[in-house]
């Protein structure tokens, strides 16, 4: 098992990442610092051990890319599985993430998901554009009995070698998308882990900056409606386009690493 932790900016939190991979049975671990502009590169080299590669960019790649990069890597490096954990992650929730590793390989997944909500109300997903998407996503997908809301835009989750080996790199920047590919390539997915958004531990968000990660969540979700019902990708709806931070994402700086990678490996 593979682990790949995006890191900009946790100088303070990066370790706590670490170790809580470590635990849960990570055999490898690359940190994707990018864009840093504290000591998180100090913090994670200083505890790197055989099993930790860091791969540095001095700028930022944007909202997801990061996952991209490592999981380009790890693949490159023969990895089995991924695991997908967020540099900022600090909540006790170890055991948890242990066994969705240890369930993953178990049962054969290609697609292992969080479930960070739980039951939710009906009416507060009509009244929630985001989670009204998500709802309408996983249902078309036929996964919303085991799915609930659960989405690879929120919480750990692992992905297998054989849906790395074929879905397009830059879908793994846009989560949602690896979802609807998943399923459209007949892979097996579900949701095994269960960690209340309260428990991930995740740093606090700037209300302006929530607002962008809302509409670059609800656009990445539109793309994912398109490319499940044949359509052209387009974060649009009802006159409004769903940037966020989309337009932030360094697909340039991706397609780079991939060349050189490809280059490095001959």
């Amino acid at each position: 098992m593979y682990a790949v932790i995006p890191a900009r900016n946790v100088s303070k939190r990066i370790g706590v990442a670490i170790q809580t991979v470590r635990f849960a049975g990570a055999e490898k671990i690359i940190v994707v610092a990018n864009g840093c502009e504290d000591s998180t590169l100090q913090e994670a080299r200083a505890l790197r051990e055989a099993d930790l590669t860091v791969i540095c960019f001095r700028e930022p790649l944007g909202f997801d890319v990061p996952r991209a990069v490592g999981a380009a890597y790890a693949y490159r490096q023969g990895a089995e599985h991924v695991l997908f954990y967020d540099g900022d992650l600090i909540g006790h929730h170890r055991h948890e993430l242990q066994k969705l590793v240890a369930d993953t390989v178990r049962f054969r997944l290609d697609l292992s998901l969080t479930d960070t909500y739980g039951t939710a109300h009906r009416l507060d997903v009509t009244r929630n554009p985001l989670l009204r998407l998500r709802s309408s996503l996983n249902r078309k997908l036929g996964l919303e009995p085991r799915l609930g809301l659960s989405s690879p835009s929120h919480g750990p989750h692992i992905v297998s070698r054989r849906l790395l080996r074929d879905i397009p790199a830059h879908y793994l920047a846009i989560p949602p998308l690896v979802l609807a590919y998943a399923r459209q390539e007949g892979l097996t997915v579900d949701a095994l882990a269960h960690i209340p958004h309260s428990r991930l531990g995740s740093a606090h968000k700037e209300p302006a900056h929530f607002d962008k990660i809302r509409e670059t969540i609800i656009g990445d979700l539109l793309e994912a409606h398109c490319l499940l019902e044949g359509r052209v990708r387009t974060r649009e709806y009802r006159g409004h386009v769903f940037d966020g931070y989309h337009s932030e994402r360094r697909f340039d700086l991706l397609d780079r690493f991939l060349n050189r990678l490809v280059k490095d490996t001959k």
